[in-house]
């Protein structure tokens, strides 16, 4: 059972009750100005999810469906890298920070994105995402991409564009200007960059009935220092590991269809070593920087640490990650697909075992969590994240389905969203992390006239036939707007104030002002303004 969004119509306002004030004329003093949420709703195709719309803003995110508990969550923001599926289904491809109750942060650049979230690079926090050819879920070569890895500082600057340049080939016989693939962007504390990539590679296929000069995805695992953009770590596993232990299907292989036996989709580096994932062998690998690897664990028969816990298993999966490491002990989680068809109803799960160190089959790995919703399962084939919250919770991203998930520490649902129509959207994976920014661009302003039957008209009263729209994309702290107004901008004076109802604000103006200009109030001091709007 997928949830539905039956109650919208084209053009339907989403805005709560208006902050009463009254209307007032030009003069000096702070005075509270009638506001409300701006945004608007509007589904006027059927086969796009519902948007939000802005007077002062052309960016469209979606119109979440959510349904919580009232439970507590964890604090922070959403991250999702919102896509199509096919060639519809969402209004905007583009990344999109929201808050949990469903208003805009901050809408980035159009365009196909993978992994976004917030990280750290030194002591400085930035967004990360990334862009180029290829699609983690769809497109002409499914599962995976060449491109580039791009940071953003707390001002939504771009500061550096990581390229890898490794010479890798393409299945068309060609190379790429940049090399990385859209599954991994992970900053270490090294100021280095794990990406994975793929290159098209020649291979003994006769163990699984293929000839002995086939083609197959050699699917790397890359460090790069981010301050001289070079490769100081690259694994293959074509170079360690037999193609016949793969669990993907075998149908033949060319130059221009290579065999993706091995799929990796994350990477993370702990100590001098580094967790690498494979989607098609069901196995997690520690390896070295030799290139050695230490162990495995496998979703079958737990590998180098001996049998799972009974009734355990998982295949297909995402995002290993280990946590609270020690040299005896550590937590290992991933999102477990644990299925490859989108014909199958087998539940999705967020899984975490804890391993003993050393590996032992005398002491097997112990269940820790095997989150699912029981009510309204989600089946999702590609794709997903498990994201552990610092409050106990754990946030799961239904990569290739579009449904995003909050856990409490138990297993219990307390928040669950959907952003798109069942398999017409994704997002690769999925975060809620902290994030606080100020752009550097100017907060936007319009001015347009009163509509019949405005939200604002009896708060505001027959003074005031003016509204007022105001947003500053990416903008965490603002707490309210100031406005200034006159009838030219050299005459300009405080008019009022009011508090911020969300990524736009709608608010009341007087009739007979000229020009209108606004400013962002943030820990009660002025921070940015933006443009004077003449009216």
């Amino acid at each position: 059972m997928h949830y539905l969004l039956s109650t919208l119509a084209a053009g339907w306002l989403i805005a709560p009750a208006p902050v009463l004030g009254r209307s007032i004329g030009i003069r000096s003093g702070s005075t509270t100005l009638c506001a409300t949420n701006g945004r608007q709703v509007t589904q006027n195709d059927s086969s796009i999810w519902p948007w939000q719309t802005y007077k002062s803003s052309n960016i469209t995110p979606p119109y979440l469906t959510i349904n919580r508990t009232g439970e507590n969550l964890a604090p922070g923001l959403l991250f999702i890298g919102q896509e199509n599926d096919e060639d519809t289904g969402v209004k905007q491809v583009s990344p999109f920070i929201l808050t949990d109750d469903n208003e805009l942060v901050w809408g980035g650049p159009e365009g196909d994105s993978s992994d976004f979230r917030q990280q750290y690079w030194g002591d400085q926090s930035v967004i990360t995402f990334w862009v180029g050819t290829g699609k983690a879920a769809y497109g002409a070569d499914v599962g995976r991409g060449w491109g580039k890895v791009q940071i953003y500082d707390d001002q939504y600057k771009l500061i550096k564009t990581v390229c890898p340049q490794l010479n890798l080939t393409m299945p068309t016989g060609t190379t790429t200007d940049c090399d990385a693939d859209v599954h991994e962007s992970f900053i270490t504390e090294d100021n280095t960059i794990l990406v994975t990539a793929y290159n098209t590679s020649q291979a003994d296929l006769t163990s699984l009935g293929g000839s002995k000069d086939g083609w197959v995805y050699d699917s790397l695992a890359v460090e790069i220092d981010l301050a001289t953009n070079e490769p100081v770590f690259v694994w293959s596993p074509l170079a360690h590991l037999d193609i016949n232990a793969t669990h993907a299907e075998f149908s033949g292989s060319s130059q221009t269809a290579p065999f993706d036996w091995f799929h990796i989709n994350s990477i993370q580096k702990w100590n001098d070593h580094y967790l690498i994932n494979s989607r098609h062998l069901w196995r997690t690998y520690l390896v070295n920087r030799q290139g050695e690897i230490i162990w495995y664990i496998d979703g079958e028969n737990g590998g180098t640490f001996g049998s799972l816990p009974n009734n355990v298993t998982f295949s297909w999966q995402h995002m290993a990650r280990l946590r609270n490491v020690s040299s005896t002990q550590a937590l290992i989680s991933w999102f477990a697909n644990d299925l490859n068809t989108g014909t199958s109803t087998v539940p999705s799960k967020g899984l975490t075992l804890r391993l003993t160190f050393p590996p032992s089959p005398e002491h097997p790995p112990e269940l820790v969590t095997n989150f699912y919703d029981h009510q309204y399962p989600v089946s999702s084939a590609a794709e997903g994240s498990f994201f552990p919250l610092p409050n106990g919770n754990a946030l799961m991203g239904y990569g290739s389905e579009p449904y995003i998930k909050e856990y409490g520490p138990l297993g219990d649902v307390r928040w669950s969203a959907q952003f798109a129509g069942y398999n017409l959207g994704q997002s690769y994976r999925s975060y809620k992390q902290e994030w606080h920014a100020t752009p550097s661009t100017r907060p936007s302003l319009v001015v347009s006239k009163a509509t019949a039957k405005d939200d604002l008209e009896q708060c505001a009263g027959k003074s005031s036939s003016l509204r007022g729209h105001v947003s500053w994309n990416g903008a965490t702290d603002v707490e309210q707007y100031r406005v200034y107004a006159g009838s030219d901008k050299n005459s300009l004076k405080l008019l009022g104030e009011f508090e911020k109802k969300g990524f736009e604000t709608k608010f009341s103006l007087p009739n007979r002002i000229k020009v209108v200009e606004v400013a962002a109030i943030q820990a009660g001091k002025i921070i940015r303004k933006s443009g004077v709007v003449h009216v």
